[in-house]
């Protein structure tokens, strides 16, 4: 996990962002980073229908769209 916030550290730093990592006591898995992303998308109305929805497996972090900030 210190390892994964070194690299998101420095893609942030590439591209003017903040990492804000989560507290240890979370990063048993990642389903409070997934609720965290989805309450984002959801406080500013971007929902995806289920049918549209998927899994993608070793999906890269840096290759996530984010839509939902400015």
């Amino acid at each position: 996990n210190h390892r994964l916030q070194e690299m998101l550290q420095t893609m942030c730093r590439a591209r003017g962002a903040e990492l804000c990592p989560t507290d240890d006591r979370y990063c048993i898995d990642n389903g409070a980073m997934i609720a965290q992303a989805g309450w984002e998308m959801l406080r500013v109305g971007q929902v995806t229908e289920l049918s549209q929805s998927g899994i993608t497996q070793r999906y890269r972090t840096d290759e996530v769209e984010v839509t939902w900030r400015d």
